[in-house]
């Protein structure tokens, strides 16, 4: 099994937790996207990656290499076995791809002005979306999204905070203190295993990013 990835892509960090968190043997292999034209036959039909090669096929799109992971390789889940539960997790891992992750890349991208306040309001507002509709129930006994065990929701959604320092640094925004049950999670994610496998300090990050999203 090969993964083909980029470094600090956040798609392709959800596809490395979940090979990890389920002790998958994989290769990892690295391209250069501004190369692109060199490797086309790696790459989806999107051009893009992450891409999994596994008995000779390709699967694409994070989301769905991730739901591939979990039907080859059920043990240890990592979604819920209660079908409402597992629409549940479906439904977060979907506004992580469609609301979440949009509004965050725009912001990024978004030069000084109207549109960029706009924008981080959306982020704020989607902040704390998660913290109320998704973490209420946050607590000790239950520390990740779907309950006590990690999720693909929690693998959706962290890559974006391990990489939070470039909204913080570069677009002012900041998880308040307001939202607990976020920073929570947020904490509890920092020191799950497989997170520790791939991590890097918030101070690489900042210097990572500055080239593309300092003004």
């Amino acid at each position: 099994m090969i993964l083909v990835a980029t470094e600090y892509c956040p798609f392709c960090m959800r596809c490395i937790l979940a090979l990890e968190e389920k002790g998958i043997k994989y290769e990892l292999s690295l391209v250069n996207l501004a190369k692109k034209a060199e490797f086309p036959e790696l790459l989806s039909p999107y051009e893009r990656v992450p891409v999994l090669k596994h008995d000779g096929k390709s699967i694409w799109e994070s989301s769905v290499i991730c739901e591939y992971l979990e039907d080859i390789c059920p043990n240890p889940s990592l979604l819920p076995t209660d079908p409402w539960k597992r629409a549940n997790a479906r439904f977060w891992i979907d506004f992580c791809n469609t609301r979440f992750m949009p509004t965050y890349f725009n912001l990024l991208k978004s030069s000084k002005g109207s549109k960029r306040e706009i924008l981080r309001n959306d982020l704020l507002d989607h902040l704390g979306f998660m913290n109320t509709a998704g973490l209420s129930k946050w607590d000790h006994s239950s520390p990740y999204w779907m309950g006590k065990q990690v999720s693909l929701a929690d693998f959706a959604f962290y890559p974006f905070f391990e990489r939070f320092a470039d909204v913080e640094e570069y677009r002012g925004i900041e998880i308040s203190s307001e939202l607990k049950n976020l920073q929570n999670w947020i904490e509890t994610m920092r020191n799950h295993p497989a997170i520790g496998l791939v991590s890097r300090p918030r101070s690489h990050y900042v210097e990572y990013f500055r080239n593309y999203y300092a003004d």
